[in-house]
């Protein structure tokens, strides 16, 4: 078994901008290999322990053990043997001089303490569909107002944050111009993630399939107000909620404005349950993303990058799910943003001494070049 050996911090630069730290370590183990892996392993540890103590934060052990640890030699950016010796034993001792990229590990190490501190609500972009409605529904512009008005009402008042009115309008200028419903999704899911919205919220109605009636002092409204919401990053629809909705007035107007309100407000409850569920998931074990590799076929050279890539802090899971013709298809599950993904791609790319590029990338799927 090996043994750690500390050594000295020469210069550990927290909190002053800069972007590395020197420290000397001392590793020991059975091979001279496996004396310089638990060196560069030491010094990532004496950085974690001087930054964790530094700003009083917390991450769970074994994720601290699992991926920061074990990746150490990523976050080393260049390194010299001072002093290396065999011992008693057989085994061997290296010390070595480190350069610790700090900028890296501690972006690694608050992301996985960013859940401890606060998940969040997530941000919703809402938007009306004219999808399957009549002509006449659309006469009555007000009603749809109060539908959108009872739906952003209720996100937040449960504090959710809503992207401005202006902007969803627009979106739902756009959403009009087609009638694929596919097409709808992906354009929905495009124009969240444009304004930084993690969900899309479309919402609509049928009057056919509705009732108006008059009574002697007024009218009576029933109808059923739909709503669809879109995980953006995936272009995935996470629910489709339908209620039935009733209103009163003395005109036929009015019945269907109170009718919007109290439909817009109601179909956020069924719809939230959802997507807390949804979200707290995504947060705590990742979404699911695919990434091409084109120029990867070699069994061995996949089974590398599959093994680097799972330790990168933000990744939970990654598998390969198809290779043959020169490309090779990954699936993980990833706890963070997409321009996260592509860095941690490039960094796992990097470290096997490869040279990629991104050939494209939309929704949750990337692909790249391998050159």
């Amino acid at each position: 078994m090996k043994k750690i050996l500390w050594g000295t911090i020469i210069c550990l630069l927290l909190g002053t901008g800069i972007a590395f730290a020197e420290i000397v370590s001392t590793g020991e183990g059975l091979s001279k290999e496996a004396a310089l892996a638990g060196a560069m392993r030491s010094a990532v540890e004496q950085y974690y322990g001087s930054y964790i103590s530094s700003n009083t934060l917390v991450v769970d052990s074994q994720l601290k053990e699992d991926k920061i640890f074990s990746h150490s030699k990523g976050y080393i950016t260049k390194y010299e043997i001072i002093k290396e010796s065999k011992n008693d034993g057989n085994t061997y001792s290296v010390t070595i001089s480190a350069t610790v990229d700090n900028k890296q590990i501690k972006d690694d190490i608050d992301a996985l303490t960013i859940l401890r501190k606060v998940i969040g609500n997530p941000r919703i972009l809402v938007a009306f569909s004219q999808e399957g409605e009549g002509t006449q529904a659309l006469k009555n512009k007000n009603f749809v107002e109060e539908i959108n008005n009872g739906i952003e009402e209720a996100l937040t008042d449960r504090q959710y944050r809503v992207v401005d009115k202006t902007s969803s309008e627009k979106f739902a200028k756009q959403l009009a111009e087609t009638h694929d419903i596919n097409e709808k999704q992906n354009k929905a899911a495009a124009y969240g993630l444009k304004f930084n919205a993690e969900y899309t919220l479309l919402y609509s109605f049928s009057v056919k399939s509705g009732k108006v009636s008059r009574r002697q002092d007024g009218f009576d409204v029933v109808l059923p107000v739909k709503a669809k919401l879109i995980d953006n990053s995936r272009a995935q629809v996470i629910t489709n909620k339908t209620i039935e909705v009733k209103g009163d007035g003395q005109t036929a107007e009015s019945a269907l404005e109170r009718a919007g309100r109290t439909g817009g407000k109601e179909i956020i409850a069924p719809i939230l349950e959802v997507l807390h569920k949804n979200w707290v998931d995504m947060q705590q074990n990742g979404a699911l993303y695919t990434v091409v590799l084109d120029g990867l076929n070699d069994p061995e050279e996949i089974a590398r990058f599959t093994d680097l890539f799972e330790k990168f802090p933000l990744v939970n899971t990654a598998k390969e799910v198809e290779s043959g013709g020169g490309k090779t298809t990954f699936e993980a599950t990833y706890k963070g943003k997409r321009d996260q993904l592509d860095r941690d791609v490039l960094r796992a790319a990097k470290e096997l001494g490869w040279n990629i590029t991104k050939v494209r990338a939309e929704d949750a799927r990337s692909s790249w070049k391998k050159m």
